[in-house]
């Protein structure tokens, strides 16, 4: 009895290990590390090292799409987080949603962008540990980061933040206050899609330090955390 047990559960880990990477997974991956390269690809316009070095979790939400209606603006995209972890690696890719309700004045077209989002402490990374999502009040909300390197190391200079935002849009970064470009901003956690790739959720996906919670690692999805760990490196 216990052979047979022990042969069923061994067979549906298999079947686990085998489900197809869900495609939806795997080019929001590719999307988010595409946006990253490119928003860094110019030295002179990049986030800065003394960001980069700090951040403990970071996040790109791409194609935010807008549609104008009367007043209010409504926004909203898709995007991966990964995070840092205690041994230093960022862990896999997990899967969110970002909504938001833009200020502006009565439009009728309808345009995207591409959203970046550094969480600079625990604090504000362990969010992403929360049930199913949160929201960035006023106090909270994420604020413009700093574009190019500081040439100064006086600490001073550098701004200090929970969560700085970046938008990369036709081709540049742009240094974007979001709590004054947007208004009820709040990032929701897509379980679906983090379970249907991992085996898990998002809160165990960026806790993962020793491979122990995460019943699978697709290759697939890992282009961006490994795009991330080019860019974010710690300081020596």
């Amino acid at each position: 009895m216990k052979q047979a047990l022990v042969l069923l559960t061994l067979l549906a880990l298999t079947n686990v290990a085998q489900k197809p990477v869900p495609m939806k997974a795997v080019e929001r991956s590719r999307k988010a590390a595409n946006v990253l390269v490119s928003a860094m690809a110019q030295p002179e316009a990049r986030i800065p090292k003394a960001l980069l070095s700090k951040a403990m979790a970071v996040a790109v939400i791409t194609d935010v799409k807008t549609v104008g209606l009367l007043i209010n603006g409504v926004g909203q995209g898709y995007g991966v987080v990964t995070r840092r972890l205690p041994n230093g690696k960022w862990s896999h890719a997990g899967y969110i949603h970002m909504a938001a309700m833009q200020v502006g004045h009565p439009q009728l077209h309808v345009r995207s962008f591409n959203v970046i989002l550094l969480f600079m402490n625990d604090k504000s990374a362990d969010r992403f540990l929360e049930k199913a999502g949160f929201m960035f009040d006023r106090e909270k909300a994420p604020v413009a980061g700093p574009i190019g390197e500081i040439k100064t190391e006086e600490k001073e200079v550098v701004p200090v933040a929970d969560v700085f935002s970046y938008v990369f849009d036709d081709g540049r970064l742009q240094s974007v206050d979001l709590k004054n470009r947007l208004k009820n901003v709040g990032i929701n956690f897509d379980n679906n899609l983090n379970k249907a790739t991992y085996g898990v959720t998002l809160a165990e996906i960026l806790t993962d330090s020793d491979g122990k919670k995460v019943s699978r690692s697709p290759s697939e999805v890992a282009v961006f955390p490994d795009t991330v760990s080019r860019f974010f490196v710690l300081e020596n």
